[in-house]
């Protein structure tokens, strides 16, 4: 079983689809510490605002956005918590709406591309990372567009769980608002074009995909004036924490399975 065990092993730590895994993850950690999320958010929530549960379907889009440019469930959910779970509070959302949004717009991390699950599923099912990247993008748009019709109809149907952001707040002129999403919308919308506009279009496979996206989440946290040697080095310790988390239950999961198949558990099931 122990040969089972090595070879098993063997192959997933030489699977050369494995290495987007951390670069991934990195690209995410530096998309966390870059603010622009945080910009995007506030592009969202002025143009949002003065819709019934306006700020719910502003965090469900801020979400699906952080989906496409992180990959990581748990740095979508965290900067969701931290930046679009606040403002709901002060402004009377009820609770359950609130963290119901923040938890929904943060499982879509682990559904649209680029998404770490699919990444280590392809390679086990021998399936194509990019063609499970270009069937599960319309999947989680149309979970993120279910979302925001429950939102909607929920807050219809008890308006007092979501108040109206007040006229002061969203009183900005045209020109200012069109310029806050365009400033906060098009860094991100690069970086999603840069990878997964290159696999979709066939021009790099997932890993060299994934190796842009760190490059380029680490020019948008320089041109932000966020990148340096302290957040680089936290980045770096974070992809080390997480992919090492990832990759002990792969390897579990696996053992699991030789076990569970070389006694025979399989034929009884």
């Amino acid at each position: 079983i122990f040969a089972v065990f090595y070879t098993r092993l063997f192959g997933v730590t030489t699977n050369y689809t494995f290495l987007a895994v951390p670069l991934f993850v990195i690209m995410g950690m530096m998309v966390e510490r870059s603010g622009v999320s945080s910009g995007l958010f506030s592009a969202l929530y002025l143009w949002l605002g003065g819709l019934r549960g306006g700020l719910a379907v502003a965090t469900i889009a801020f979400g699906t956005v952080l989906a496409a440019t992180v990959g990581v469930i748990a740095a979508s959910v965290t900067m969701l918590g931290l930046i679009a779970l606040p403002p709901m509070l002060q402004r009377g959302y009820s609770k359950e709406l609130a963290t119901g949004a923040c938890c929904a717009g943060g499982t879509l991390g682990i559904l649209i591309p680029p998404s770490i699950m699919l990444i280590f599923y392809g390679p086990m099912a021998n399936i194509s990372v990019g063609k499970l990247f270009m069937s599960a993008f319309p999947a989680g748009l149309l979970l993120s567009g279910l979302y925001v019709v429950y939102i909607l109809v929920r807050c219809l149907l008890r308006p007092q769980e979501a108040p109206v952001m007040p006229a002061s707040e969203r009183n900005v002129p045209f020109r200012l608002k069109l310029q806050t999403l365009m400033t906060g919308l098009l860094p991100p919308v690069i970086l999603v074009l840069a990878v997964l506009g290159s696999i979709f279009l066939g021009i790099a496979s997932p890993t060299e995909a994934a190796g842009v996206g760190a490059l380029a989440s680490a020019v948008m946290a320089a041109a932000y004036r966020k990148l340096s040697v302290r957040v680089l080095k936290e980045a770096c310790f974070a992809t080390a924490g997480t992919f090492s988390m990832v990759f002990i239950v792969v390897v579990g999961a696996i053992f699991f399975t030789s076990v569970f198949l070389g006694l025979g558990c399989g034929q009884v099931v």
